[in-house]
């Protein structure tokens, strides 16, 4: 096998869900790419961590300081919905049941897999909420973590760093069955377990 494919391959397979068949498909589908697009790939590839890429508020994913979520002045930015990934972010705004804004923790706690708390931007939201709460007392946080073991580690142990600040802190609603995931769950499901949540 060519290097030049091999060595694509290989960058594929880092990417979660993709083993080496669906790598090597992958490549032999980008060999029918007009020069063109393979260039404007690699140039897009090549500038993903040119700029600001992170929001600086909530972690979201943005060409600028501030996402559009957070930049908005139509949203309630007393209400923190804090999820684990911005997959899970981008399914809850699909509901259109929130306008909040977000708090994006970059995973749960896993100590199997190294995931511990420092890792995690717990340290930014309780600074953010401290920041807000310097405006108004009247601040929410939801803790929408996935309904798993680390999900739900994660929301026990969000839920011992927040009491301190005195806060109104809510969980989504079981809606959501246990073992599966925010960023898979259906818009229905969502916007019950947003207008539920305890």
């Amino acid at each position: 096998m060519s290097s030049k494919v091999q060595k694509l391959i290989e960058y594929f397979v880092k990417l979660p869900g993709i083993g080496p068949r669906q790598a090597t498909r992958l490549v032999l589908d980008m060999l029918d790419w007009a020069k063109s697009d393979l260039e404007e790939f690699s140039q897009t590839v090549a500038g993903l961590k040119d700029g600001p890429i992170l929001c600086a508020s909530c972690f979201n994913l943005t060409d600028d300081e501030k996402c559009s979520i957070c930049a908005s002045h139509k949203r309630d930015q007393t209400r923190i919905a804090v999820v684990e990934k911005v997959t899970d972010l981008q399914s809850m705004e699909k509901t259109g049941a929130f306008n909040g804004v977000y708090h994006v923790l970059g995973g749960a706690i896993n100590p199997a897999n190294g995931s511990l708390p420092e890792k995690l931007k717990i340290a930014e939201l309780v600074s953010r909420i401290k920041k807000i709460k310097e405006l108004t007392p009247d601040v929410e946080v939801i803790l929408a973590t996935n309904p798993n073991t680390y999900g739900e580690t994660t929301a026990l142990y969000l839920e011992e760093e927040l009491r301190p600040l005195q806060i109104k802190i809510t969980r989504l609603a079981r809606g959501l069955a246990s073992g599966s995931s925010v960023e898979y769950a259906d818009e229905i499901t969502l916007a019950n377990a947003l207008k539920h949540r305890k």
